[in-house]
């Protein structure tokens, strides 16, 4: 692995990170990716062959899933940030842009109000996708009050309950399980009041997605001081999985963007 350029050998890949994640030196721009509620890392897997070589795609995975499986669930919006921050710290210090799918995408931008509060170099460029403005009340059930059932039904009402985790109950418990804790991260995210950044950013958002209608897709023009613009794909919540080809289209158009201003 390489860090900044650098063999990184000061110690290990940081958990957040996939064990065997490369990061070339002949990348233009690094693409951190995190991923939504009850998902993982994997929903980026083909990412990096469909955004080719001058992209670097880093896929973001958050604790108790896939390769970290065994390790505690985070339930609270600002431990899971610090543990993320500190994490990748070493890795941005130079040109890179982030995109964050739902929950990751309250991720994606607070990481990025962080790192300009703090002073620490920002991305280059915020896209966020199939995710509301954080200044806009919670859509997402309660995950406090709704049962196994109510998850359930609400899950697959969003096309995010693979027939092959619906056809095995255990799998399936364990899916409503992981959102229920994820859908925690969303209701005790900090609701900041709509604070411009000097970050250009853009949204994507699904023509079927009934989390994100296009009038609140607009309304993350108030978080950002530099241009905007919307980019509607078809397709529902999860766009990026039933369209990935449009997806990517429209996200290797955004990111030469980001490297004319390197």
């Amino acid at each position: 692995m390489t860090v900044n350029g650098r063999a990184s050998g000061a110690g290990p890949v940081p958990p957040c990170l996939l064990p065997w994640q490369r990061l070339p030196d002949s990348a233009a721009i690094r693409l951190l990716c995190f991923h939504h509620a009850g998902g993982a890392a994997s929903s980026f897997a083909a990412w990096q062959a469909g955004l080719g070589p001058d992209v670097a795609v880093v896929p973001v995975q958050l604790p108790g899933r896939e390769r970290r499986v065994r390790e505690p669930r985070f339930r609270d919006f600002d431990r899971l940030l610090d543990e993320v921050d500190e994490q990748l710290d070493p890795l941005l210090d130079g040109h890179y842009a982030v995109y964050g799918h739902s929950l990751g995408g309250l991720i994606a931008h607070e990481l990025t109000r962080r790192r300009v509060a703090t002073g620490r170099h920002a991305p280059e460029l915020l896209v966020v996708g199939a995710c509301a403005p954080p200044h806009v009340p919670h859509s997402a059930v309660a995950p406090q009050n709704a049962s196994d059932a109510q998850l359930t039904s609400w899950m697959r009402g969003l096309g995010g309950v693979p027939d092959r985790v619906a056809r095995h109950p255990d799998w399936l418990r364990r899916s409503v399980e992981l959102l229920r804790d994820d859908l925690c991260l969303v209701h005790s995210h900090p609701r900041h009041p709509a604070e411009p950044l000097p970050v250009p950013l853009r949204v994507l958002a699904a023509e079927s997605d009934p989390l994100l209608t296009p009038a609140q897709a607009r309304e993350w023009a108030r978080h950002t001081s530099y241009d905007f613009r919307v980019h509607t794909l078809p397709g529902g919540h999860f766009f990026h999985r039933e369209y990935p080809e449009a997806t990517l289209r429209v996200i290797s158009q955004l990111l030469p963007v980001a490297t004319e201003q390197i």
